[in-house]
């Protein structure tokens, strides 16, 4: 698998819940276990109680959640709820809870796979790249009205080697998204610029990363592939006012190292 790259557009998939359910409603596996019950509901008040995200009593909201599922290892909620309150203080086992809960909810919730592939992408190691591209499948196989899983696919593609088919699904997302009547972002015009560079279609890449230039301009992702892209096209011109600029945001490029060969081998000046 090719080098990761330092990609923070998971943030824009779809994170949250509606308020209900962080209410402790309209839940996936409701648990008919007494014991199991009170000590969800208990969990629910204290993390509404924690305001201000004291670790401390996060990690306690955690254990509480972890009692209910060990009092019934059905319940996939107060698992999920478990690596939730995890993930708030930065827990590496928070994946793991996430993944339980997503087993257990047998394919019901959305939900559950994107922070389960989320919190994957975090993590960011071999297993755990292919652990998110299996959920961003599933999504697609369950859900294929929902955008969420044709846009993970397309951020994981750069690792997997399959940015041509990254480019596909990244278009399918941003026609349901527009569908659905939400704002296309900057992040996923990042995305798409980074899979035109990756498909050589560099003219067409420009245009994406100058929409999101504002927002990226100091990432070196973006920069190493916007460079690429402004020199490629600055040859392919004969312009040498663009290729000064290619260099430019070359330079801005502080770790150099973390550029993926694909795109290095072609940084010439």
């Amino acid at each position: 698998m090719k080098k990761a790259l330092v990609i923070v557009l998971v943030l824009s998939i779809n994170l949250i819940f509606s308020q209900d359910y962080f209410k402790g409603k309209n839940l996936y596996c409701e648990s008919s276990n007494p014991e199991a019950a009170k000590l969800f509901k208990t969990g629910i008040e204290t993390l509404y109680l924690n305001s201000s995200l004291d670790p401390k009593y996060l990690k306690m909201t955690s254990d509480v959640f972890m009692k209910a599922f060990q009092a019934d290892t059905t319940f996939c909620d107060a698992m999920f709820f478990a690596g939730y309150t995890r993930r708030l203080y930065n827990d590496k086992y928070a994946l793991v809870c996430y993944y339980v809960a997503d087993s257990l909810a047998g394919n019901r919730s959305i939900e559950f796979k994107t922070n389960l592939a989320a919190e994957a992408l975090r993590v960011g190691n071999e297993q755990s790249l292919k652990i998110a591209r299996k959920k961003y499948n599933e999504i697609i196989e369950y859900f294929p009205d929902s955008p969420e899983g044709y846009y993970g696919f397309a951020i994981t593609s750069p690792n997997f080697g399959d940015t041509d088919k990254g480019l596909e699904n990244i278009e399918i997302a941003i026609k349901k998204y527009t569908d659905d009547g939400v704002k296309i972002k900057n992040d996923i015009y990042f995305i798409k610029g980074i899979l035109l560079t990756l498909n050589k279609l560099y003219g067409e890449g420009l245009i994406f990363f100058e929409k999101s230039y504002s927002d990226f301009k100091k990432d070196d992702s973006f920069n190493a592939h916007y460079s690429l892209c402004l020199l490629k096209v600055a040859e392919y011109n004969n312009d040498a006012r663009m290729k000064i600029k290619a260099k430019k945001i070359y330079d801005k490029i502080e770790h150099k190292d973390m550029i993926p060969e694909e795109v290095k081998d072609l940084l010439v000046f």
